[in-house]
């Protein structure tokens, strides 16, 4: 049955009707034949039921002819009449052996058989006396006569009898045909109105299987021409035309909806895009006011340190002339890489030359240590980023503590990151400082904190990172487990700088 039903939802809308109607007709068909057939039977019976008392008046009247020609032929002797004579008495035999022959129970067949024997006693009896009349013997002649009027009259009241007797049992006969007739008539009506029902009801159910899911799918329609594009088309599972048609309709919903998210984030990002590359210029160019406070031309100053450099080295002062190349190494890269991007290698000799030349203004007061990666020394990255770091650290970190002060610089990957940790053993940092500096919220509280960029160069740092890899897990403050000191970790993502989704180039 399950089969049946699935073969028929694969059927499409077309086979579908055509199936109701051939199945609507064949029934009405296979009910009125039945209808026929019982009706035609019942009728059947009922012309059958008075055939016998037909057939017994054809006997009765032909054994009258045979006796009216029989008369007349003894009155008249004329040819004619004997002629007539023999063509109902053959009549009259044929009507004979159409009569019950056997000994049966019921009286009327009893009666039937007598008829029979008598009859053709009578009729030996009418030759008889014809053969006795073409003899010219009258006494025998009349003799034979007068027996088959006996004969002709116990028949005739035997005929009546039966036919009488035959006719009361068809009447009632004939009553329960006509009841068993009404019955039928009724019987037919009633299983024509439930075909008609059935019909019906079939009829709408294949209709309304039909017209349901259209409806829905022009409802459904109706709205997204109205601009709703949170409606989906029904999920039809008829298996014709129609499901077909809504899963179009929801792949094509789906792909508007796409398009249009695509082009929403498209626009955002875009939007994202533009401002990041803003707000990472205006970032850029306050970390590089940060070293270039003078307005000083920087080939005039790298070419007054070379000289410088240059003449140190002609009075032998090595050290001074080691200085001033680091001097000259440093501020050429923060004024060459001006709105360029950097690699971590580049990002690292910045550093060596910041911390040798803060080594010979506090006489070697700084520890550094770094463990590199020398693998990941290509890492691209934005420029200026460590050095505001290492700045941090050393103005607030180790600056003024008693004892040693100490900075490592660590680089190492950690799946697809690279992590630059720079570490101090300085006075560390409280919490609440590193949720206001984390969330940019950190406001310089004096004048030593305003010159010395406390806590605003690393929310700078923090902007640009996140900028630059659109993305947040970019950058830590925590202290040491020791107690004291601070740890700052940079988290570089391993791509390409062409991928980056915030714009590789800070001056694109």
């Amino acid at each position: 049955m399950e089969k049946i039903v699935e073969k028929y939802q694969r059927m499409s809308i077309r086979y579908k009707l055509i199936l109701s109607f051939l199945m609507a007709c064949i029934l009405l068909f296979l009910i009125n034949g039945i209808v026929y057939f019982d009706l035609n039977e019942t009728v059947g019976q009922i012309d059958s039921v008075y055939s016998s008392n037909l057939e017994l008046n054809q006997l009765a009247d032909g054994l009258q002819k045979v006796q009216d020609t029989l008369y007349q032929y003894l009155e008249t002797k004329s040819s004619k009449a004997l002629e007539q004579y023999y063509v109902y008495e053959q009549d009259y035999r044929d009507l004979c052996a159409d009569l019950n022959s056997e000994t049966v129970g019921s009286s009327t067949a009893l009666l039937e058989k007598n008829i029979s024997n008598i009859s053709n006693t009578y009729l030996d009896k009418t030759d008889e006396t014809i053969e006795a009349k073409r003899g010219r013997d009258v006494s025998r002649y009349k003799e034979g006569y007068a027996e088959s009027q006996k004969l002709y009259q116990y028949l005739k009241a035997s005929i009546d009898k039966l036919n009488t007797d035959i006719f009361q049992q068809n009447s009632e006969h004939y009553s329960s045909l006509r009841s068993t007739l009404n019955s039928v008539i009724v019987l037919a009506v009633a299983l024509l109105c439930l075909i008609v029902s059935v019909t019906i009801l079939w009829i709408l159910f294949v209709t309304n299987s039909i017209t349901k899911p259209l409806i829905e799918l022009a409802g459904a329609a109706n709205e997204i021409a109205k601009g709703n594009m949170d409606v989906s088309f029904p999920m039809v599972k008829t298996g014709d035309e129609t499901t077909i048609v809504a899963k179009a309709c929801n792949k094509m919903i789906d792909s508007i909806r796409n398009y249009i998210e695509e082009i929403k984030v498209n626009y955002e990002r875009e939007a994202k895009h533009i401002e990041n590359e803003l707000v990472m210029k205006n970032d850029l160019n306050e970390a590089q006011l940060r070293f270039l406070q003078a307005q000083i031309n920087p080939h005039f100053l790298f070419n007054t340190l070379n000289a410088g450099a240059q003449l140190a080295m002609m009075e032998g002062a090595e050290k001074t002339c080691l200085f001033i190349e680091n001097m000259a190494d440093f501020f050429r890269y923060n004024v060459r890489k001006m709105g360029e991007d950097a690699t971590l290698r580049e990002e690292i000799e910045s550093v060596d030359n910041y911390i040798y030349i803060l080594n010979v203004r506090f006489a070697n007061e700084i520890g550094y240590e770094k463990r590199v990666q020398q693998k990941l020394l290509n890492v691209e990255m934005p420029s200026m980023i460590l050095q505001p770091i290492i700045e941090n650290a050393v103005n607030h970190g180790i600056r003024g503590m008693e004892g040693y002060g100490s900075i490592t610089l660590d680089v190492y990957a950690e799946g697809d990151v690279v992590c630059v940790e720079v570490s101090d053993n300085g006075a560390g940092i409280t919490d609440e400082k590193i949720s206001q500096i984390m969330e940019n919220r950190y406001i310089q509280k004096d004048e030593r904190e305003a010159g010395s960029g406390m806590g605003v160069g690393l929310q700078n740092v923090i902007s640009r990172l996140k900028r630059f890899y659109n993305r947040e897990d970019v950058f830590t403050i925590e202290k040491n487990i020791t107690g004291s000191g601070t740890t700052v970790r940079v988290m570089i993502p391993f791509e390409p700088m062409s991928q980056h989704i915030a714009g590789g180039n800070e001056n694109d």
